[in-house]
């Protein structure tokens, strides 16, 4: 069965009841499809900006492994974080936001090997753009900071792409369960951005 919650990853209320539901549920698999928008323009990089941007983006998902850890470990199942293109490859206005990524890549790369030990599989997915609402409000805000119109920005990024397109959610959903496959051999950096970005 798939469980689908959905939570303030900083709030420690929020984290107890995730410690409480995967072992009711007995998971064996956690996928933490999580973040906020990062884009900004050098002049927009406050400091209650970046630190918001990564402490939603990055820390929490080391609160959410915390909290889930132990009953990864009994039932040796995976963790696998959605992460972004972003996470390996920098983008113009978008310093906050690759620096939240860039350092999910990190953090899962390091402790991959720990985990592995104790028969838990830590992977990182890095999907590249995908239709979403958050895809859309980054693209307006990097048009802006060129001086281009949205749409103009939007077809030169989509120009970019070998595949022609930004992805549809049900293809950026299918590589996270691809991802988070028991008893699979999968890379710990997993990367599907249509050959706009090569890892």
């Amino acid at each position: 069965a798939i469980v689908t919650t959905v939570g303030d990853l900083l709030e420690r209320g929020y984290l107890e009841e995730l410690r409480q539901l995967v072992v009711t549920e007995d998971v064996d698999c956690v996928i933490a499809a999580h973040g906020v928008d990062g884009s900004a323009t050098l002049e927009e990089l406050t400091l209650e900006f970046v630190r918001r941007v990564m402490a939603v983006n990055a820390e929490s998902i080391s609160l959410l492994l915390g909290v889930t850890l132990e009953q990864l470990k009994r039932s040796r199942g995976t963790f696998v974080v959605v992460d972004s293109q972003a996470g390996l490859q920098a983008e113009s206005n978008n310093a906050a936001y690759c620096a939240s990524k860039f350092a999910i890549v990190g953090w899962v790369t390091t402790l991959a090997p720990v985990l592995a030990r104790d028969g838990v599989s830590l992977r990182a997915f890095c999907p590249g753009c995908t239709e979403t609402p958050l895809l859309f409000a980054a693209q307006e805000r990097f048009a802006a900071a060129t001086g281009s119109s949205a749409a103009e920005f939007i077809e030169k990024r989509k120009r970019g792409i070998p595949v022609g397109r930004f992805a549809q959610v049900r293809e950026t959903a299918a590589g996270a369960i691809y991802a988070a496959a028991r008893g699979e051999t999968r890379p710990t950096i997993l990367v599907a951005s249509g050959g706009e970005v090569l890892y």
